[in-house]
């Protein structure tokens, strides 16, 4: 139906024929061209075909020239010639530039070429098959080509008769070989097909061309034709359009100009008959817009309430003072009967208004649109507004059937219409805006698009309030993280701070006594590392509650970071810091339960006293951060107060710790070897190197000292890569020395062989030093080997595909589960020096070492005792067939000199 009513129109009808034979012209035209252009085609092909017929030919002359210059100068550039020729032809050689104009007639005896070469090589005999040609002319074209093909085997005969030093007469022979009766035989049987191709080919292009040329004017008659026809449709289209507009198209133009810049004052004459042109149409909405400037008068109404409006909403600070100026504006500068806001009321679920004003109020007093939108109350404008996020106009309030619950109250009101329109807060519907005219259709397009608008800015200003609050929220929690810990809600440190202030401000003024707690969880890190850092973050928390339920009201605690706690007790002494210490140490026998996992954990608590400890929350700090850690090193769960000697025995540590930094490229260190032996052959077959330290100041510092310091500050590392490549190059050094091969030991500690590039390490320090692999023994502990079993067997296994010996160091100490020790790639275990020592008197050292060498024959290991100082100790692992033996009985660890003496000098 829409497409028949739109062809109905004359004009249309008349401008889609004109439109048809333009198209129907135009097509004509690209159809004759085309024409045009196969002439052009059929002509080239024309020329083309004579052109590789005219190489062929010419291409045969070139030869010939070649070969008699060559007979008759012997010039071997001829001879050259000839051959590129050949070449060329062939599709052996790139063609020339423009090959197919005259090039062989303009080379000049120094070779100079008239045209550069290509980078096309295409025989001859393949051009001519891409050009189209018939069969028969590809017949006659491919004779004359076989036919020159064989006159260059005579050509080529005359050549071998000239190469050399020719005599007289073979140079007569050779001419006469390419001048005689045979050879032009032979140059007619090339020139007659070619004859033949040029009548064949003549006859085909020229009927081609005759054909285009015949179609090609057929469609110029057409083309001329078409186009008279066309302008007779322009004629027509252009009556057909003067019938439209009623009038000419500048008089149109005119009065539409007019009618634009608001000029009523003169009517629109019509003739009879122009009442539906677009002139008569003009007439019209002359009259309408005077009627439209009418309807802009009230607009003005609603611009004026949106004014005040956006005035309320830039002097209000919330909503409560935003909505009752909105709702009052509306009716006093809108000109509605009333208005009113409802909003969510979340205790009832319910919309219930909470601003009002204007004519009708009363019924809204009770009044309550239910959230649920299959409620009836949800079914009218207000509730459709808030289900449905958007305005609902209702233009005729008494007789719609969306607000018949209503529609006594619009009688009695004299509503008219009514809008509602929702209100967003962060893109939520919170609130309804609603307002009720006296007018029906009050509600047009532009008065709509005002209230959307008001609605708009309204929403706005709800989502600054929303802000603003949210504003207030973010720095009242800004506040609170600044003071508390986010995870526990305890006091963090600068909260702390503080209170520590006061309470020792406190504590001078009135002499009294105050205790700080440094508590510490144990092995924390261990829960973290494999359950997850949200249950360390649980049981921080239930923590944290423990130990708050403990303490006095007074008393402070803090989270100082990670699982460290800092407790403030006020007006505490000695006695009752023990008492307390204690209670917090209770708190935690009780397992934890975090989800789904059952937790036990300790902690160790350190503390300091004031005054004595420190007069400043710096001082007693530290002094209970000492105290912890003796705790700690004392093995755990247990409180200890501070002492001098902590203090003292802190600072030595610090500053063994900053000397560590500078031992290695100050030469500080050293390493001492001690032998081991055969307890068969009595013979040295390997060494321990032991890393010794002796400070400018501080003198011989034991291993065990500066050891666990150098394993807590980091520089474990570089340290025991020091010592690896030191004792490696020793071990090297006495190969080279003409020494019999002994094994160098070294031991290990747990960072360096926790370090994921320990096999590396090694490798490249063996490889740099040149050390066969088999004489490396690298010493482990069995509490290092057992913190991790199945990391050690991987790095085990490592090291023993590079051919390292591993061994257990200090066995018997630790907690070694057999099924593991099976499965460690080592050959040696040794016997602690603690069994070895009483072995002569003491039944259960012996029954230890026995079992140990026993069980070590077993799978199939070596063993080792240290620390044997005696006759009676190297008898006893004598007998139990002990494998190696190493002490101060033999020899005390030697500086390298002193160890190369005491070994060529030296057996059992």
């Amino acid at each position: 139906m829409l497409f028949s009513n739109y062809f109905s129109s004359p004009f249309i009808r008349t401008l889609w024929h004109t439109l048809a034979i333009l198209l129907l012209f135009i097509a004509t035209f690209i159809v004759y061209v085309y024409a045009e252009k196969r002439i052009d085609h059929a002509n080239n092909v024309r020329l083309n075909s004579f052109l590789l017929a005219d190489e062929l030919r010419q291409s045969s002359d070139d030869l010939t020239r070649m070969i008699r210059t060559y007979a008759a100068t012997g010039n071997t550039l001829y001879k050259e010639h000839y051959q590129e020729i050949l070449d060329i032809r062939n599709g052996k050689k790139p063609r020339p530039i423009h090959y197919e104009n005259i090039y062989w007639d303009l080379v000049t005896l120094d070779n100079a070429r008239p045209h550069p070469l290509s980078d096309r090589t295409l025989p001859l005999i393949e051009m001519m098959h891409q050009a189209g040609f018939s069969a028969a002319e590809f017949a006659k074209l491919s004779e004359a080509k076989n036919n020159s093909d064989a006159l260059t085997k005579t050509e080529f005969a005359a050549m071998t008769i000239i190469d050399g030093a020719p005599s007289e007469s073979d140079k007569k022979k050779a001419l006469t070989m390419l001048h005689d009766e045979a050879y032009h035989q032979a140059k007619i049987s090339i020139m007659r097909p070619i004859k033949e191709f040029y009548t064949l080919m003549n006859t085909r292009t020229t009927a081609a061309v005759h054909s285009a040329e015949k179609t090609a004017l057929m469609l110029r008659i057409i083309l001329i034709l078409t186009g008279v026809f066309l302008l007779l449709m322009f004629w027509r289209l252009h009556k057909t359009l003067h019938t439209i507009l009623g009038s000419s198209v500048d008089n149109v133009h005119s009065l539409i100009t007019r009618i634009g810049s608001g000029d009523f004052s003169i009517p629109i004459q019509l003739k009879k008959g122009d009442e539906n042109s677009i002139l008569g149409w003009l007439s019209e909405t002359q009259l309408k817009l005077k009627e439209l400037i009418a309807h802009n008068q009230r607009l003005k109404n609603l611009y004026s309430a949106l004014s005040q409006c956006n005035q309320a909403i830039i002097r209000s600070k919330n909503e409560e003072e935003l909505f009752p100026i909105i709702c009052r504006d509306a009716v006093y500068f809108g000109g509605m009967k009333m208005a009113w806001i409802g909003k969510v009321d979340d205790s009832c679920e319910y919309l219930k208004a909470v601003s009002l004003y204007g004519y009708g109020t009363d019924y809204l007093q009770n009044l309550a649109i239910s959230l649920n939108p299959s409620d009836p109350s949800a079914k009218g404008p207000t509730g459709l507004a808030f289900h449905e996020d958007r305005p609902i106009w209702c233009q005729d309030f008494q007789n719609d059937p969306m607000t018949a619950p209503w529609h006594h109250h619009g009688q009695e009101y004299k509503w008219g219409s009514s809008a509602a329109l929702p209100l967003r807060s962060n893109g939520k519907v919170i609130a309804v805006f609603n307002l009720y005219a006296e007018d029906v259709n009050a509600f047009d397009d532009a008065a709509k698009k005002l209230l959307e608008e008001m609605a708009m800015d309204i929403s706005y200003a709800l989502n600054s309030f929303a802000k603003e609050q949210a504003r207030e929220k973010a720095e009242q929690r800004v506040q609170y993280l600044a003071n508390y810990d986010e995870l526990t809600g305890l006091p963090n440190r600068a909260r702390l701070d503080g209170r520590i202030n006061d309470l020792l401000s406190l504590a001078k003024h009135n002499d009294i006594a105050m205790t700080v707690m440094f508590l510490d969880l144990d092995h924390f890190k261990d829960i973290n590392d494999t359950l997850g850092h949200s249950i360390g973050d649980g049981l921080l928390i239930e923590a944290s509650k423990r130990l708050k339920q403990i303490m006095r009201e007074e008393d402070t605690i803090a989270r100082f970071g990670g699982d460290e706690f800092i407790i403030l007790l006020p007006n505490i002494e000695l006695g009752g810091a023990s008492q307390i210490a204690q209670n917090f140490l209770n708190a935690f026998k009780k397992p934890f339960q975090i989800n789904e996992h059952e937790l036990t954990i300790s902690s160790s608590i350190g503390i300091a006293l004031y005054p004595n400890d420190g007069s400043d929350f710096e001082t007693l700090y530290k002094s209970a951060d000492t105290a912890m850690y003796r705790a700690k090193q004392e093995g755990r769960n247990s409180f200890c107060f501070f002492t001098v000697e902590m203090q003292q025995h802190s600072l030595r540590n610090l500053a063994l710790g900053n000397a560590l930094h500078h031992a290695l490229d100050r030469n500080q260190l050293q390493l001492h070897y001690q032998p081991q032996f055969s307890t068969q052959s009595g013979t040295i077959i390997g060494a321990e190197a032991l890393i010794r330290w002796n400070h400018p100041d501080y003198g011989n510092i034991s291993p065990t000292e500066f050891i666990p310091i150098a394993e807590e500050n980091g520089t474990i590392l570089s340290i025991g890569e020091w010592v690896l490549r030191t004792a490696a190059e020793a071990a090297k050094a006495w190969m080279e020395q003409g020494r019999s091969p002994i094994i160098i030991a070294v031991n290990l500690s747990a960072i360096q062989f926790r370090s994921p590039n320990l096999p590396a390490l090694v490798g490249t320090i063996l490889a740099e030093v040149g050390l066969p692999p088999e004489y490396l023994e690298l010493e482990l502990t069995e509490s290092i080997a057992m913190h991790d079993p199945q990391k050690a067997i991987n790095v085990m296994n490592e090291l023993h595909s590079k051919g390292i010996r591993m061994s257990i160091d200090d066995f018997g100490t630790g907690y070694s589960s057999l099924s593991y020790l099976k499965k460690f790639k080592i050959y040696k275990l040794k016997i602690d020096q603690s069994f070895v020592r009483d072995i002569s008197i003491d039944a259960e050292d012996k029954a230890i070492v026995s079992a140990i060498i026993s069980m070590a024959k077993s799978l199939g290991l070596q063993t080792i005792a240290e620390g044997v100082e005696t006759i009676a100790q190297l008898n006893y692992l004598r007998e139990q067939q002990c494998g190696e033996i190493q002490g101060y009985y033999f020899s005390k660890p030697l500086p390298k000199e002193e160890f190369e003496e005491f070994r060529d000098k030296y057996a059992f």
